[in-house]
Formats: structure tokens, sequence, C-alpha cells
């Protein structure tokens, strides 16, 4: 098996913390694998909203092209988990967003990039990224 490697943000543009609760765990005992990028759907939209910035309007907006996930360790019932969100690979039309999700304020639970493209509704087409976008993540 080909392993990924995901490093933590070099730069921090949104700190985000929560608790594991009992919709989160699986028949194993421990926080369901899917859980993890419902966790980073939830932090982006809230993370862009911190920002400022419009994540979709009637125009243009993000789309995820793809996701990558590498589980550090276990979450349980009760885990305090803090996540930090950076941008990297910003290029003309798309950036990776890295989340770092930390247990308990010592342990890596998980590392997650997702792949983002900046979408022309209308058109139909990839566009490029707004200036709000360019100065907010350099």
């Amino acid at each position: 098996m080909q392993r990924i490697k995901i490093e933590p943000p070099k730069k921090s543009l949104f700190k985000y913390s929560f608790t594991i609760n009992e919709d989160d765990i699986n028949m194993a005992n421990h926080v369901g694998n899917e859980r993890i990028l419902v966790f980073a759907n939830t932090i982006r939209e809230k993370m862009f909203q911190h920002l400022q910035l419009n994540l979709l309007n009637t125009e243009s907006g993000i789309i995820v092209a793809n996701h990558s996930i590498v589980y550090k360790s276990e979450g349980f019932l009760g885990d305090a988990i803090s996540c930090v969100v950076g941008v990297e690979n910003m290029s003309e039309c798309s950036f990776d967003l890295i989340f770092h999700f930390i247990k308990n304020q010592e342990k890596t639970l998980a590392m997650v990039r997702t792949g983002c493209v900046y979408f022309d509704y209308i058109n139909r087409k990839i566009h490029p990224l707004p200036e709000s976008y360019i100065q907010t993540f350099k």
C-alpha cells in the first residue's frame, strides 16, 4: 500500500474546537472514518464564514476536487478535538486546505488535504480565484 503524507499547515488561518459525541462513534467504539470528512466539511464552511469569504453564491464558488485523509490515532467519545486549518498550493484557480486534527491537545488524530477549485456556475467552467481569496490566503 502506498502511503501518503500530509504535513501540518505552515500558516494557520483558522482554528476550531469541538468534542466527539455519540453520533461520531462507530461499532468499534471509536470515531468512524467517514466522520473525519464530515468534520472537515463543517470546519471549511465555518472558516469561510469567519474569514468573510463567499463559499458559494448563485454565480460562482468553491467545488471540492479531491480529499486525502491520513488517520494517525483513534478518537473516542468525549475527546476534545482542535483543528488547525491552513492553505497551501494556491494557484490561479485552486488551492489545498490542510486540516490538522489534534485530540486532547497532544496527539494528532488525522490530517486532511482538500483540493478546492473556484468554479463559474453560469458558464460551467473553472474560474480564477477572486482577489479576496488571494489576499486572505497569502
